[in-house]
C-alpha cells in the first residue's frame, strides 16, 4: 500500500500528518509494503505542483516495483477549488486506465469547499471539526490505535481542534497558541530544500510537545522548553552553541547529502544551487569551506533573486554580470533572472538555472 499524503503548512496541517503517520504505522505495523509518503502545500499554485508531484511519483513507483500497485491519495486541510477537483479526477482516472489501483479521498473543514463538497463524495467536509480531529476520526474508526499511542495522540489533537478553530474556552486552547507559534516559527530548515527534513524536523516538535500538555502549567513549560527542543533535534543543547550555528552546521550537512542532486556547472566550475534559502553568506561559506570540490554557491529566491557566493575558486561578480545582469565581488555577488516564473519543484528550478549558465535563453 503506497499513501500519498497531502496537507496544508499551518499547525493543523501538520497535526494531520502526525496523526495519519500514527495510525498508518500502527495499522500497517507487519506489512512490508506500507510506504508513506508526504507533500505540504499553500494554497494558490502550490497545491497543483504538489498534486503533480504525487502523480509523477506513483507512476516513478510502479516503474520501480511493478506489483505494488495500491495507491491512496488523501488530502487534508485543503479545500480545492472546483477546477483543481476536475483535474484531480481526470488524473486519477488516466492513472487507472493505466493499470494502476489508485484511490482518493480529501478531509476538510473550510466552509469555502462546500461547492465540491456537494459535487463530490469523495470531497468530506465538516466545519465544526478541524482537519486534524477529522482525520483522527476517519483513521480511528477505520484502522484503531493502540491504547499507549492514544494516550497521548487523542489530547493533541483535541488541543489543535481547539485552536484551530478557536475555541477560548477549549481544551488547552493556550496550550494550542504555543504550538501554534512553534509550527509557525519553525524556519530552521527550508521547506522547498530540505522538505522531508523540514517535515520531520516539524512532526519531531509536536510529538515532544505531547508530554507537556498534561502537566500543570504546560503551556509554559512548553513555551520555555522550545530553544532546547530545537538544539537537541539539531544535534546539540542549551549551551552546546548557539541556535544559529547549530542551524548552520545541520543544514550544512544536509547539503553534502545532496552533493550530486544539487551540482550545476558555469563552464569549468562546479557550483552548488539551493532554492529559497535566503541569507546564505554563513550558510555558502560553510558549505565552500567544507566541500572544495565546489567553486560557488547559488541560491535562488521565489522571486528569481539570485545571491551568489565563492571561496576565491570563481569570480562570481563576471558570472552573475554575464548571467544575471548584477554584479558585486569576486566572492559576493547577486543578480536577478527577469521574468522568473515561480516554481515548487526543485528538479525544475535547476533546469532552468542550469540553461542559463549554459547561455540558454530564459523562457
Amino acid at each position: 500500500m503506497q499513501i500519498y499524503h497531502l496537507s496544508h503548512i499551518d499547525l493543523d496541517g501538520y497535526g494531520c500528518q502526525m496523526v495519519s503517520r500514527e495510525i498508518y504505522t500502527n495499522a500497517f505495523a507487519h506489512d512490508p509494503s506500507l510506504s508513506l509518503h508526504f507533500y505540504n502545500a499553500n494554497y494558490g499554485k502550490e497545491v497543483n505542483a504538489r498534486l503533480e508531484q504525487i502523480y509523477r511519483e506513483i507512476k516513478r513507483t510502479k516503474t520501480k516495483n511493478p506489483k505494488n500497485n495500491a495507491t491512496h491519495i488523501l488530502i487534508t486541510d485543503l479545500n480545492l477549488t472546483l477546477e483543481e477537483c476536475d483535474s484531480l479526477v481526470q488524473a486519477v482516472l488516466e492513472l487507472n486506465l493505466n493499470g494502476f489501483q489508485v484511490t482518493f479521498e480529501l478531509l476538510d473543514h473550510h466552509k469555502s469547499g462546500q461547492e465540491c463538497a456537494q459535487k463530490y463524495t469523495w470531497y468530506y467536509l465538516d466545519t465544526k471539526r478541524c482537519a486534524t480531529q477529522i482525520i483522527y476520526d476517519t483513521l480511528l474508526a477505520r484502522y484503531g490505535l493502540c491504547d499507549s499511542v492514544q494516550k497521548w495522540l487523542t489530547p493533541m489533537v483535541r488541543m489543535i481542534n481547539s485552536i484551530d478553530l478557536w475555541l477560548e474556552g477549549g481544551y488547552a486552547f493556550e496550550f494550542g497558541k504555543v504550538a501554534m507559534r512553534l509550527i509557525v516559527e519553525c524556519k530552521e530548515l527550508n521547506r522547498f530544500m530540505f522538505d522531508g527534513e523540514d517535515r520531520h524536523y516539524k512532526l519531531a516538535l509536536l510529538k515532544e510537545s505531547a508530554k507537556f500538555l498534561p502537566q500543570e502549567k504546560g503551556a509554559i513549560l512548553l513555551d520555555n522548553a522550545v530553544l532546547e527542543m530545537k538544539k537537541c533535534f539539531l544535534k546539540g543543547n542549551l549551551l552546546s552553541d548557539t541556535l544559529d550555528n547549530l542551524v548552520s552546521n545541520f543544514q550544512c550537512n544536509l547539503l553534502t547529502q545532496k552533493a550530486e542532486q544539487c551540482s550545476i556547472y558555469y563552464g569549468k566550475y562546479r557550483g552548488f544551487l539551493s532554492y529559497s534559502i535566503g541569507n546564505i553568506s554563513v550558510l555558502a561559506n560553510l558549505f565552500l569551506k567544507n566541500n572544495p570540490q565546489f567553486d560557488f554557491f547559488i541560491d535562488v529566491s521565489a522571486r528569481g533573486n539570485v545571491s551568489l557566493r565563492a571561496n576565491n575558486q570563481c569570480d562570481v561578480s563576471l558570472l552573475a554580470q554575464n548571467c544575471f545582469n548584477g554584479g558585486g565581488h569576486a566572492n559576493a555577488s547577486g543578480g536577478k533572472i527577469e521574468g522568473f516564473k515561480e516554481s515548487f519543484i526543485y528538479e525544475d528550478i535547476k533546469e532552468c538555472v542550469q540553461n542559463i549558465l549554459r547561455g540558454e535563453e530564459y523562457e
